[in-house]
């Protein structure tokens, strides 16, 4: 038996239960979870507001993690847990997931950072890179760098051989936050000032 979260009915908070572990079926892993985000779709999906429908209850909710796979390695994986109905999510001790949700980790990586991190740093790595096409060298423009994909695409710009980032953001706490990640450039993002007035500042 192990301890699992259950959401019962949505709308409501899950308790937590003692459920039978999970068998690995053909084609899946076991894995030891170590550390589990609450992301905004787990609340879209526990709350029954999600854009993927109201979820079949009682599941087990949680859309990534991390842990480790029976040898030991440290791996980040996804689940559709809330966006379908039968599969149970990774707020639990441990999840039976297949091999292609599967992203094996350098060791000593710090899992529950990465955690933290999950999709967020995904999605700004991808932006930069594969719709980016980033290169050494080059100026990059962060828009909305107060959020989480853009405080990670701030340092991934860096990492990733950028000469300088522009870091657009409209709180003075997410530009502040936005220097101290290495933004060389701070531009506040003004409604009243409109597209064009933004670009205007960008450019200078």
């Amino acid at each position: 038996m192990i301890r699992a979260a259950l959401v019962t009915a949505c709308g409501t908070p899950p308790t937590i239960v003692e459920r039978p572990a999970p068998e690995p079926a053909d084609g899946e892993v076991g894995i030891t979870v170590e550390a589990v985000p609450v992301t905004p779709l787990d609340l879209l999906c526990a709350t029954g507001t999600s854009y993927f429908g109201t979820p079949a209850t009682p599941y087990v909710p949680g859309v990534q993690g991390v842990g480790r796979l029976a040898d030991g390695t440290a791996v980040w994986f996804g689940t559709p847990a809330g966006m379908r109905s039968g599969v149970d999510g990774s707020m639990a001790a441990t999840v039976a997931v297949p091999s292609a949700d599967v992203v094996a980790l350098p060791p000593g990586v710090p899992l529950i950072l990465l955690a933290a991190l999950g999709l967020s740093a995904v999605a700004a790595h991808a932006a930069l890179t594969d719709a980016g096409g980033l290169a050494a060298g080059e100026q990059v423009v962060v828009l909305g760098a107060g959020g989480v994909v853009g405080q990670a695409a701030v340092q991934l710009a860096l990492l990733g051989g950028a000469r300088r980032v522009i870091a657009v953001a409209r709180s003075a706490a997410a530009r502040a936050r936005a220097a101290e990640l290495g933004a060389g450039v701070i531009v506040a993002l003004l409604a009243e000032a409109g597209v064009a007035g933004l670009a205007d500042r960008v450019h200078a």
